[in-house]
């Protein structure tokens, strides 16, 4: 949410808070009964808010749903993104940060499940991943680390990879170790040597920061 609410106006205001809220205890009602369970009334009743004024932000309980993964999304590479841009090496970067999203797909199901499947999950999955996966690439190229002559190229190809292989650790077609796998290949693309980008994909994931 980018407003700045100390300059709203006060209908405008209220406005954002009754959303917020509506998103707060949307959160909360999957969080405890999962996405397949959400019923608006819940949401309402949580948020303390009417049904009307619901309607008046969210046009569904579909609607509702997006809104909130696309939040979660965003915020997921966020701390993704900050937490691998602190490495010195941009292909343990990368490496990471693939990975982690991959991950998403078998360790939070059901939130990856929706984001694959939504209208414009491509569309949402770039614009998350873009600002730190650029940072990196670049990087890595002043630094002589990658070698890619196409940087828009690339990024749009890593953001389709990363989603694809979530796509196929939903469906099954690929088992544990697709996360390994796919940044070991990603890493090669970038000019990356065979053996370093297998050592380096093959290395165990820091733990998050809480």
């Amino acid at each position: 949410m980018t407003e700045n609410i100390a300059t709203l106006g006060r209908r405008d205001r209220r406005k954002l808070e009754a959303r917020t809220r509506l998103l707060a205890a949307a959160r909360q009602v999957i969080a405890r009964h999962g996405i397949a369970n959400l019923r608006i009334s819940d949401v309402t009743e949580m948020a303390d808010i009417g049904s009307g004024t619901f309607y008046s932000h969210f046009e569904s309980k579909e609607a509702i749903v997006e809104a909130v993964v696309t939040e979660a999304v965003t915020s997921f590479a966020e701390a993704i993104g900050t937490e691998a841009l602190e490495r010195e090496d941009p292909a343990e970067t990368a490496s990471i940060s693939y990975r982690r999203f991959v991950r998403l797909a078998a360790e939070e199901a059901e939130l990856a499940g929706i984001l694959v499947n939504i209208d414009h999950a491509e569309a949402l999955f770039e614009s998350a991943l873009l600002p730190y996966a650029r940072e990196t690439l670049e990087r890595g190229i002043r630094g002589g680390r990658f070698q890619i002559d196409n940087v828009e190229l690339c990024l749009t190809s890593v953001s389709a990879a990363a989603l694809a292989a979530m796509r196929a650790v939903l469906s099954g077609r690929v088992g544990p170790g697709a996360d390994i796998a796919g940044a070991e290949m990603i890493l090669r693309s970038f000019g990356v040597d065979v053996r370093e980008a297998k050592e380096i994909a093959n290395r165990p994931l820091p733990e998050p920061a809480r």
